[in-house]
C-alpha cells in the first residue's frame, strides 16, 4: 500500500506541473496577441510550440500511468475497504487530470478565436465593404486570402502592405498550429478516455460500497439475532429456574402432606395406648 501511495503522489505532482504549464501557455498566447501589427516574435512562437509539445507529452504519459494504476487495482486482491481507498484516490487523480485537459482545450480554442478575430480585423481594414461571409472566407480560405493580398498591395504603400500581410499570415499560422495541437494530440479522445476511466472507477466504487453496506447490514442482522437469542436463552433459563423452584415447592408440599398425617396418627396411637394402660392398672388395684 505504501508503494502504491508513493506512485500516486508522484502522479499528483506531475498533474500539478502540467497545470502550471497550461497557465504558462496561456500567458504566451496573450503575448503573441498583444504584439504590434506585422510582428511575430520567433522566439516566443518557438516557446509556445515547445510548451505545447511539453504539455501534450505530460498528458499522454499521465494518462498511461493512470491507466496502468487502474489495471493494477483490477488485478489485486484486496479487502473491500483497501480497494475502495485505492480506487477513490485513483479516481480523484483522473478527475484532476481531466480538469487540466479541459482547461488546456479551452485555452487553445479561445486563443484560436482571438487569432482569427485579429485576422478579420486586418481584412476589414483593407476591405471595409466586405460582408461578414466574405471576411470569414478570406480568413479561412487560402484562395480568398490571395485575393485579399492583391487588394492590400494595390490599396496600400508597399511597406504597409507587407506589414499587414505578414500579420495576417502569422495569425493564420498560429491558428493552424492550434488546430494541429487540438487534432493531432487527440485532446478530445484523451478527455473521453479519462471520462470513461472515471465512470468505470465510479461503477466499481458503487459496487464496493454496496457490498460493504450489505455486509454491514448482515452484521447488524447477525448482531440482532444474537441479541434475541441471548434474550430468549435468559428468558428460558428464568423459566427453568421457576419450574425447578415450583417443583421443589410441590415436592415439599407433597412430603409435608404425607408426613404430617402419619405424625398425627402416630401421636394419637401413643396417647390411646397410655390411656388403656392406666385404666388396666386402676381396675387391678380396685379388685385387689
Amino acid at each position: 500500500m505504501e508503494k502504491y501511495l508513493v506512485i500516486l503522489n508522484g502522479i499528483e505532482r506531475d498533474i500539478e506541473t502540467a497545470g502550471g504549464d497550461v497557465d504558462e501557455l496561456k500567458t504566451i498566447h496573450e503575448q503573441l496577441l498583444s504584439m504590434a501589427d506585422g510582428t511575430r516574435s520567433e522566439a516566443i512562437a518557438r516557446q509556445r510550440d515547445q510548451k505545447t509539445a511539453q504539455i501534450n507529452n505530460h498528458i499522454v504519459r499521465l494518462r498511461g500511468e493512470l491507466n496502468a494504476v487502474g489495471q493494477v487495482n483490477q488485478n489485486t486482491s484486496l479487502s473491500p475497504s483497501e480497494e475502495a481507498t485505492r480506487r477513490s484516490r485513483h479516481s480523484v487523480l483522473v478527475r484532476r487530470l481531466m480538469e487540466v485537459l479541459d482547461k488546456y482545450r479551452k485555452i487553445e480554442r479561445e486563443s484560436q478565436r482571438q487569432y482569427r478575430l485579429r485576422m478579420e480585423k486586418h481584412i476589414r481594414i483593407v476591405m471595409p465593404d466586405a460582408t461578414d461571409e466574405e471576411v470569414k472566407e478570406a480568413a479561412t480560405n487560402e484562395a480568398s486570402r490571395s485575393v485579399y493580398a492583391m487588394d492590400v498591395m494595390s490599396s496600400y504603400r508597399s511597406k504597409e502592405a507587407r506589414r499587414m500581410l505578414r500579420d495576417v499570415e502569422n495569425r493564420n499560422q498560429d491558428i493552424q498550429d492550434i488546430n494541429s495541437t487540438i487534432e493531432e494530440s487527440l485532446l478530445n479522445n484523451m478527455f473521453l478516455d479519462l471520462e470513461g476511466m472515471v465512470v468505470q472507477q465510479q461503477d466499481i466504487l458503487d459496487n464496493i460500497e454496496q457490498a460493504v453496506e450489505s455486509a454491514h447490514e448482515n452484521v447488524e442482522a447477525a448482531h440482532t439475532e444474537v441479541k434475541n437469542a441471548t434474550w430468549y436463552r435468559i428468558k428460558a433459563r428464568k423459566k427453568t429456574w421457576c419450574a425447578i423452584f415450583l417443583l421443589f415447592i410441590i415436592i415439599v408440599a407433597v412430603a409435608l402432606g404425607v408426613a404430617l398425617p402419619l405424625a398425627i396418627r402416630k401421636g394419637g396411637g401413643s396417647r390411646s395406648s397410655s390411656s388403656d394402660n392406666s385404666k388396666s392398672s386402676f381396675v387391678t388395684e380396685t379388685t385387689t
